[in-house]
């Protein structure tokens, strides 16, 4: 008797679940997920640049040079991928 309950709710539940279109609210949580993604990267970028900025002050020579040649290499890249 208890199964035949339990059955009669869960096809209740299955046919309201059909009933109700799933899909916009699939692309609403996508749309958060790449929001909240996004919202990391930069902030994980201005944290980056902080850290970058005061770092510059103390570097030796060698360093700088080393930093300024990453800075360098990252935008010929970033000036092959964009076009």
């Amino acid at each position: 008797m208890s199964i035949q309950a339990l059955s009669n709710v869960s096809s209740q539940f299955s046919h309201l679940l059909s009933n109700i279109n799933i899909e916009p609210i699939s692309y609403i949580l996508v749309i958060i997920g790449f929001a909240l993604l996004l919202i990391i990267i930069i902030g994980s970028v201005i944290y980056g640049l902080t850290k970058a900025a005061r770092a510059v002050p103390s570097m030796s020579t060698k360093e700088f040079i080393l930093f300024l040649l990453g800075i360098a290499i990252f935008l010929v890249i970033l000036g092959i991928l964009l076009p």
